[in-house]
């Protein structure tokens, strides 16, 4: 599971799609939609993630969903996105309700050169 701020065990609600599946997951998002029409949210009590991967690549991959999904093998989670070392792709935190629905969830961005291994349970990136 992610560390840091991640861990208070408060529930939220997180937005939980894949752009591969959803449309309506893809950048940039649309708040115009009625509720009834935004992508399915799921309670978190972790941080809300925007995953995007295969920057440059006709895999392109946007996926919004909690940090209880999926095992993350890095050194620190701040609400902050911190891009993959080779630069295809990112991973931005945060702490609030639908927070993962935005192009950008934080000003604060980190680049940490790191390689980040995702591990993503029951679904394949």
């Amino acid at each position: 599971q992610a560390g840091g701020d991640c861990m208070t065990g408060n529930t939220i609600n997180c937005f939980d799609c894949n752009s591969w599946d959803d449309p309506r997951c893809h950048d940039p998002w649309n708040w115009t939609y009625p509720k009834t029409g935004m992508p399915d949210t799921s309670p978190c009590t972790g941080c809300c993630v925007k995953m995007v991967s295969y920057i440059g690549t006709d895999h392109y991959q946007i996926r919004r969903t909690c940090s209880e999904h999926f095992e993350v093998n890095f050194f620190m989670v701040n609400h902050a996105c911190m891009t993959e070392g080779h630069r295809h792709g990112h991973m931005c935190f945060c702490e609030e309700d639908e927070c993962n629905g935005v192009e950008t969830i934080s000003s604060h961005h980190l680049m940490i050169p790191a390689i980040m291994s995702v591990m993503v349970l029951g679904h394949s990136l």
